[in-house]
């Protein structure tokens, strides 16, 4: 079956500032596409600590499963569940374009006499990050001049200095866009079966978009893989606009865990609780690419994420996060008991400020519409 276009998410885009990662013993080793032998073996999340309930009566109870995917770099063909592979699409079926307008930045000349103004005020200031009298005008009139879209000034390696703004800019030609990622029931749990589906296709336009979540456009495809015989050999190529929205090719490594709700999704006795201990989402939810399991809402309040369609509620069925790392109660060993080193950035992509995309799925409507959210 095949979805409409998504339905992009309410609001300002959201976006949440991720640690660098730490290297690990010293080292981390440059991640490549070619296929490692290390990343066949399974991916094994530690347990929790014995005493992880001990402050949460009855938290034990609210677990929900979810898949981690655990990605990393190596060959994947049309028959894998993978990140960033070719997908198994019928030759009959047109490739999904997208002809949503692309955000572009562009750079506006600042008359130096209105950069010179603007120096004088902040020679001005009494304290370093308090403006000036007079600077919120000078802000003003710059945004004025630089027009809709403006998001700052300044200049390059000691150039003139422009503004900066973002306009959308319709691409000549409908996009054709990338395969991001193909999940199959069998390897992956937690994946939703809507009518009967077995198998989930993702698509995104490798551009910025304004709409809801600022970042690509986004299509889903829930298909019966029994149904799947004669194949397209090979997908059209679009243009990129966004390098780090086109991922590497990585196998998966799916790994079934128990998460536990966000605090703001708690009862209250519980989330009194959960607000006070600064582990507590780092012990209770996974970071990286899932499937199913508990929304994180680390960078905003709980928001809503009711059905386009029906108004009812969403289910959580994906994350696209821009690294696997999280606290150290998360990180996996291999199979062989040797850890996972490797496994900081595997798929490339970044979404928003190395923030996570999530989509929300209803699963009563027929035609399975969807929502994301950018944390």
């Amino acid at each position: 079956m095949a979805l409409p276009d998504a339905p992009r998410g309410s609001g300002a885009p959201r976006h949440k500032a991720r640690e660098q990662g730490r290297e690990q013993g010293g080292r981390r080793r440059r991640l490549t596409g070619e296929p490692s032998t290390a990343y066949d073996l399974a991916m094994i999340t530690p347990p929790l600590p014995p005493d992880a309930f001990a402050a949460y009566p009855d938290l034990e109870q609210l677990g929900r499963t979810a898949t981690r995917l655990h990605p990393r770099p190596g060959a994947v063909t049309a028959a894998d569940s993978h990140v960033g592979g070719p997908l198994l699409w019928p030759a009959d079926e047109p490739w999904p374009t997208c002809g949503t307008p692309h955000m572009v930045r562009e750079e506006v000349p600042i008359p130096v006499e209105l950069v010179n103004r603007m120096r004088a005020a902040e020679r001005g200031r009494r304290q370093p990050h308090v403006l000036a009298e007079g600077e919120v005008e000078l802000h003003e009139e710059i945004a004025a001049l630089v027009g809709p879209g403006f998001v700052g000034w300044g200049s390059r390696d000691g150039g003139p200095v422009v503004g900066f703004r973002y306009v959308p800019r319709p691409h000549p030609v409908p996009n054709p866009m990338v395969a991001l990622a193909q999940l199959r029931a069998s390897d992956v749990p937690d994946l939703p079966r809507p009518g009967g589906a077995d198998l989930l296709q993702v698509l995104w336009c490798p551009f910025e978009h304004s709409e809801g979540p600022w970042g690509p456009t986004v299509r889903l495809r829930w298909r019966r893989e029994a149904e799947l015989t004669d194949l397209l050999a090979e997908p059209p190529r679009g243009e990129v606009g966004v390098d780090r929205y086109v991922p590497r090719p990585c196998r998966l490594h799916p790994e079934q865990v128990v998460e536990y709700p966000h605090p703001e999704e708690l009862p209250a006795d519980l989330r009194a609780l959960a607000a006070e201990d600064e582990d507590y989402v780092g012990t209770f939810l996974a970071p990286g690419w899932k499937v199913g399991g508990y929304a994180d809402w680390s960078l905003t309040d709980l928001c809503p994420t009711p059905c386009p369609r029906c108004a009812g509620p969403t289910t959580l069925t994906l994350v696209v996060d821009s690294s696997e790392r999280g606290a150290g109660r998360w990180q996996p060993t291999r199979a062989d008991g040797a850890p996972d080193l490797d496994a900081y950035e595997p798929t490339g992509v970044v979404v928003g400020r190395h923030g996570a995309l999530r989509v929300f799925v209803c699963l009563r409507c027929p035609d399975v519409p969807f929502l994301l959210d950018q944390q």
